[in-house]
């Protein structure tokens, strides 16, 4: 678990304590001080038997930010030390550092770390410095009261940590507290947990995907599940009996639903409709959580980005393979720079959705899963290597796989799969590799930067489970070349809460920093529309390629309004539900001809509930 942080700006009053009788302060002086520092650290932050910090003490009196005899102080009892603080500023940052406040164990209790607090700031006050900052721990309680009374705010800068913070205040009976970003900014004032009662209210419209996220309301402390929405009423009512009715209000009308009072609008319905379904809730000044994919053509891509601006309300993509255990941790280590410059990535997210497919498209010959192209649902491969690169595309060449049996047993009409080679702004590659044909499913990361490797376990590898497994082979500079891989942890301060299901935990991600941009916290990693549009143009425009005749193809910066012009007007799509949108074919090779009869036996299957492996054999000549 990461440690808090805590800062204390100047100009902040400290507070003045007299040294009781027999207790002195002095500076470090020689290599036996040296010694009586790393034992009062060892003995009084983590118990006897560890030897870590006698090397750590040779580093600390070392660094070149650091004077010993400046920057180290004791606290002392009739001459001998029993306590150590060490504070200096670091040149860099032009920060202040409050490190290791140490109190020997046999002299706990006594109220001395105030001293040592006392100590370093008014060292550290006589510097120009932006701020002093330390970390420490939750379970050093008398440490963090400490602090506190001293003056230090807490540090919003990792995920979970206005969750933890209250926590601490409920313990320690305190009301309120400011609390900072990391670069000092101010962040709000937050409260102890009993005293935060706010939540924020969702309605979910989609009785079927949507289930995870109703669910999620119904679990956790800081949202509340208000309304669903469905045009299919058996599917409502289901959610009825599961959520009950006293406190939800359930809609089969999109406009009367939006109506009811409610924060954010989760979008789970059918995937050719989210663009105008958010452009909609958002005019009602409702957020939007949409699911994939965030449009269906350039027309919608241009008049969802402008209705963002326009409302500044929050849009957030529900790309949850960028949440998966080792995507998400991929993207922790590339901004912390452990893996160094981006330059190659690879994506894959293979679905035999053929056990499935007569479920989910209940036998509807034209229902959009059948028409959409195999580029369609590339956000899912694609998606992660955007997100953990942070750089946009601007160049993709797209590959379709052949039309195959599998995809005419489902009724699905275009190839198999899809590949997009897609060059990012700064000139790295990587390749998606995804669709709903494949004989068997798999979903796999592996990204590549000027320090080394980072790569999921596969699908196949069930010992290791498959993406909740990262394995790391990093060099600790540019050129080290030691080629030393280990599998290392994936969790994070929610893990335990974020639980396997529902997509290997990663669907709490998406709803729980939600939540926190809601709440005002700008940290919270948050899928924007113009990331949205990042994952998803590469699919849009591989397509084009290939019906291009495999020509690269650029991918428009739809930041930029005097890019959006040349596009406002473009309405190709497999699946136009708008009168007036042009019509491209699902399958490069022209259109793929499945008999009506075929549809009524995968309709007959739905309407029956029989199990696939039950079902009568779908020979594709039958």
């Amino acid at each position: 678990m990461s440690q808090l942080k805590m800062y204390w700006f100047p100009g902040t009053p400290i507070e003045e304590f007299e040294l009781p009788e027999g207790y002195s302060v002095s500076n470090y002086r020689n290599i036996s001080d040296r010694d009586a520092w790393v034992e009062i650290c060892r003995n009084g932050l983590i118990g006897e038997g560890h030897d870590g910090y006698i090397a750590f003490g040779n580093d600390i009196a070392s660094r070149e930010d650091i004077d010993p005899e400046r920057d180290m102080f004791f606290l002392d009892y009739h001459g001998e030390h029993i306590g150590s603080v060490t504070a200096f500023v670091q040149k860099e940052s032009n920060t202040g550092d409050v490190h290791m406040v140490a109190i020997r164990t046999d002299f706990r209790g006594k109220g001395l770390a105030k001293y040592l607090n006392m100590i370093a700031l008014k060292h550290l006050s006589k510097s120009d410095v932006k701020f002093v900052h330390l970390t420490t721990d939750e379970w050093r309680k008398s440490a963090v009261t400490g602090y506190i009374k001293a003056g230090f705010k807490p540090v919003e800068y990792d995920i979970g940590m206005e969750d933890r913070w209250q926590a601490v205040l409920e313990e320690r009976n305190i009301d309120s507290i400011d609390m900072y970003y990391e670069d000092g900014t101010f962040y709000k004032k937050i409260y102890r947990k009993s005293l935060d009662n706010k939540k924020v209210k969702f309605g979910v419209l989609g009785a079927g995907r949507g289930t995870t996220m109703m669910e999620y309301c119904a679990n956790n402390d800081n949202a509340e599940l208000v309304a669903i929405c469905d045009f299919y009423e058996p599917a409502l009512n289901e959610k009825k009996e599961q959520f009950g009715e006293e406190n939800i209000s359930y809609y089969t009308d999109y406009d009367k639903f939006l109506e009811h009072d409610m924060d954010v609008v989760v979008l789970a319905n059918y995937a050719n409709e989210h663009a105008p379904f958010a452009i909609k809730a958002m005019k009602k000044g409702k957020h939007v959580l949409s699911e994939v994919l965030p449009c269906q053509n350039m027309k919608e891509a241009v008049e969802l980005i402008e209705t963002v601006e326009e409302t500044g309300l929050i849009y957030a993509y529900g790309e949850n393979c960028c949440f998966m255990p080792s995507t998400k941790k991929m993207r922790k280590m590339f901004l912390d720079g452990s893996l160094g410059t981006f330059e190659y990535g690879e994506g894959e997210y293979m679905h035999n959705c053929e056990p499935i497919w007569h479920w989910i498209t209940r036998g509807e010959k034209d229902h959009w899963r059948n028409l959409m192209s195999a580029f369609y649902y590339c956000t899912h491969s694609t998606g992660p290597l955007i997100h953990i690169s942070g750089q946009r595309p601007v160049k993709v060449t797209g590959f379709e796989l052949p039309f195959n049996d599998r995809m005419w047993r489902m009724g699905a009409r275009a190839g198999g799969m899809a590949v997009e080679l897609i060059t990012l702004e700064s000139g790295a590659v990587v390749k998606s590799l995804h669709g709903v044909g494949p004989s068997k499913s798999n979903t796999w990361f592996s990204v590549y930067g000027s320090r080394g490797r980072l790569e999921s376990a596969r699908e196949d590898d069930t010992a290791h489970n498959g993406v909740r497994t990262l394995y790391e082979n990093l060099d600790r500079y540019d050129g080290e070349n030691r080629g030393e891989a280990h599998e290392i942890s994936t969790s994070d301060d929610l893990s335990s809460k974020s639980g396997v299901e529902n997509h290997d935990g990663a669907d709490f991600y998406v709803m729980y920093n939600l939540i926190q941009r809601v709440r005002g916290n700008l940290n919270a990693d948050v899928i924007d529309v113009y990331e949205a549009m990042d994952m998803f143009l590469p699919g849009y425009f591989g397509y084009l390629s290939v019906l291009e005749g495999g020509v690269p193809m650029d991918i428009p910066n739809l930041r930029n309004k005097e890019e959006r012009d040349k596009w406002r007007n473009d309405t190709r799509c497999t699946d136009p539900k708008e009168t007036g949108y042009e019509k491209i074919p699902s399958y490069s090779k022209g259109e793929v001809d499945i008999p009506d009869e075929h549809y009524e036996r995968l309709r007959k299957l739905w309407e029956n509930k029989v199990k696939f492996n039950d079902r009568i054999h779908l020979e594709r000549n039958k």
